[in-house]
């Protein structure tokens, strides 16, 4: 006996449990031969006769099948010949009596795997019995790994899209998903270039750098645009490999796709279904200072709220004018939108729509945990399809500034680029101004009411541009402040002041806002430079706008204390505008006080105007501070204001502003 292949089917046999199907009519024979056979294998099975043979293979599907040819009931090629009917690839042995030829044609005819004719031979059976055994592993292992690759397949087809195209790319499949995803059956799919699905926003090099990578036999990785059979737009997550031959030759392609829409940022997702409808109209709702909530509550209890706001929005919308999408876009911003066109026969019943649906939400508060919100909205609404959740957008932040609840858009976004491309071009003037030195200081005198002589001058700023036309800071100085230009102003002007005041002797103030007066650097270039120049520092007025911008009160005041330290004089100005704070100006205890142009301008016809302003000197007065009326425009104007008993006057009827100041 052949002890190396012995060993061998006895490792086969301890580690798999192969099922023997063993068929012989004859007692004797049949318990010798199993007595053989169970030193190669640990499961047998027995049968008296052919059909008792087939019977058990059904039931059972043993891995091997041994049998006789010559039995009662069914002969053993018959059957063969059924067993075959179940599983055409189960390996077959007859062990026989009969040589006859007949037998041996018609089992090779049959697939039977080996003949093997009794006595049995010992070493030829073994060899027999390896071979099936292995072909029967190789067979489990095969058949094993053809279930896990249909478990695969079937997680995959739940979960993904797949398709399969030729090297021209033509669908040759398209698993079921695919088929949902896209809105079209498998026959309208196969046979048609997979750019049947691709979506227009797509762009074209996008395409050309997949191909190329995947011709180049790599795995394309990364986020698609498709189009649905109806139009709608979806995205993937894909990953699309060649597939090659024994010759690394490409014979097609296969693309698993993951649908990632919901994932994608909500406003393009938005943004597509508002470029699939004909008339849309997007409601686009913001809960009012929803930045504090952001501050007072946790991250998970604000998505609550989202959420139960969503769900209740849906609730509340009334049955016959149901949006068709929803969007939940985050930091408290929610969109609707529907198919429906706006005129003016039913605007107030849209806007009729919205109040109502304003006014649901404010009086049933949403319960999160323990706590209860009364929910504010801010709404905004528009059908101009160009830019139209920038629009919407725009609007709602009007409505947070304008305290307004609802609000249309019309082109606002439109005005908007507009106003940024004004912007822009005044940026590019004013870094051509600071280039080339046309950012210079024109001074306006102020003259003393009571000695009718002109005693001090104002600083204003003024650019000169390329074609020598003087602007105004209204012009520019705001736009300054967008970009990094507003800085350098503020130092030329007081370089340009300081030199005039050492040339001329003169006193002459400048404006410094709370912006100036933040920025370390302004704030201790001038100290030091007042420090080296007292002459100077005493002529130098440092003209405060107090208004309720200033963010840093102890800078602002300590700077008040540095100024007047080194000498220099502190006018408060555009006093009596807006926002006027008594007690502050009595901590700053300015020189000066600057009457606001807004009060002197309508001086003649306005008799409030003049109580105030008499309010304002009789303050003054009392706090030890001088007055000074800006906007004189006129000689009416100047005698009323004399007659108030203000110290100063400045305007134009006083003098306009010069780029230079006679000594």
């Amino acid at each position: 006996m052949d002890r190396i292949l012995f060993e061998k089917i006895q490792k086969i046999k301890n580690e798999e449990d192969i099922k023997v199907l063993y068929v012989e009519d004859g007692d004797n024979s049949r318990l010798e031969t199993i007595q053989l056979l169970s030193h190669f294998f640990n499961n047998i099975d027995e049968a008296k006769n052919g059909l008792e043979g087939f019977e058990k293979f059904k039931k059972y599907h043993h891995d091997i099948v041994i049998t006789d040819i010559n039995m009662p009931k069914m002969d053993g090629i018959t059957m063969i010949k059924k067993i075959k009917e179940i599983d055409k690839k189960v390996p077959i042995l007859i062990i026989t009596a009969f040589s006859n030829t007949e037998y041996l044609m018609e089992s090779i005819k049959i697939g039977v795997y080996d003949y093997i004719i009794k006595p049995i031979d010992i070493d030829q059976l073994m060899e027999s019995v390896y071979r099936v055994l292995e072909k029967t592993i190789l067979r489990k292992e095969r058949d094993r790994a053809l279930e896990l690759l249909n478990q695969y397949k079937q997680i995959i087809d739940e979960s993904f899209t797949v398709t399969k195209t030729d090297p021209k790319g033509i669908i040759t499949y398209a698993n079921e998903k695919f088929c949902q995803s896209s809105g079209y059956s498998k026959d309208e799919l196969i046979g048609k270039p997979h750019s049947i699905v691709r979506h227009p926003d797509m762009p074209k090099a996008a395409f050309e750098n997949l191909w190329k990578v995947i011709q180049s036999k790599k795995i394309w990785k990364g986020l698609v645009k498709n189009k649905t059979k109806d139009g709608k737009a979806s995205y993937f997550k894909a990953h699309i490999a060649p597939i090659l031959d024994e010759k690394k030759n490409i014979i097609e392609y296969i693309a698993v796709r993951e649908n990632v829409t919901d994932l994608i940022n909500p406003r393009k997702v938005l943004q597509d279904k508002i470029n699939e409808l004909k008339n849309p109209v997007l409601v686009l709702c913001k809960i009012e200072n929803y930045e504090d909530l952001e501050t007072l509550y946790s991250e998970k209890m604000l998505e609550q709220l989202q959420d139960k706001f969503m769900k209740k929005a849906k609730k509340i919308m009334p049955k016959d004018f149901l949006f068709d999408f929803t969007f939940e876009l985050g930091e408290g911003e929610f969109a609707f939108i529907k198919d429906y066109k706006i005129s003016d026969e039913n605007i107030n019943y849209f806007l009729n729509i919205l109040r109502s649906f304003q006014e649901k939400i404010r009086n049933t508060p949403i319960k999160v945990g323990q706590y209860e919100y009364e929910i504010e909205l801010l709404i905004s609404f528009t059908q101009e399809k160009d830019h139209m959740y920038k629009n919407a957008s725009l609007c709602i932040k009007k409505a947070e500034h304008e305290k307004l609840d609802i609000v249309k858009a019309d082109d606002l976004y439109q005005k908007m680029q507009k106003k940024a491309e004004e912007n822009i071009r005044v940026l590019r003037i004013i870094k051509d101004a600071i280039k080339h030195n046309r950012i210079t200081s024109y001074y306006q005198p102020i003259l003393n009411n009571k000695t009718g002589k002109i005693e001090k001058y104002e600083s204003l700023v003024r650019l000169i541009d390329s074609n020598g036309n003087i602007l105004s800071p209204y012009i520019f100085l705001n736009i300054a402040k967008i970009g990094k230009y507003y800085k350098q102003i503020t130092q030329i002007v007081i370089e340009k002041t300081l030199k005039m005041i050492e040339k001329t002797g003169k006193e002459i103030s400048i404006n410094l806002s709370s912006l100036d007066i933040e920025d370390k650097t302004t704030r201790e270039t001038l100290i030091v430079e007042l420090r080296n120049n007292p002459t100077i520092a005493k002529n130098l007025v440092i003209e405060l706008l107090e208004d309720e911008s200033i963010k840093y009160e102890h800078l602002v005041k300590n700077f008040i204390k540095n100024m007047k330290l080194v000498g220099a004089k502190i006018a408060i100005d555009d006093f009596g505008s807006g926002y006027s704070n008594f007690s502050r100006i009595i901590e700053y205890e300015p020189d000066y006080i600057k009457i606001d142009a807004s009060l002197i301008k309508n001086i003649k016809n306005n008799k409030s105007n003049v109580n105030i302003i008499e309010a304002i000197k009789m303050f003054s007065d009392r706090q030890g501070y001088k007055t000074i009326a800006e906007f004189v425009a006129d000689e009416e104007i100047f005698e009323i204001v004399k007659s108030l008993g203000i110290d100063y006057s400045q305007g134009y009827y006083i003098g306009k502003p010069e780029p230079s100041i006679k000594k």
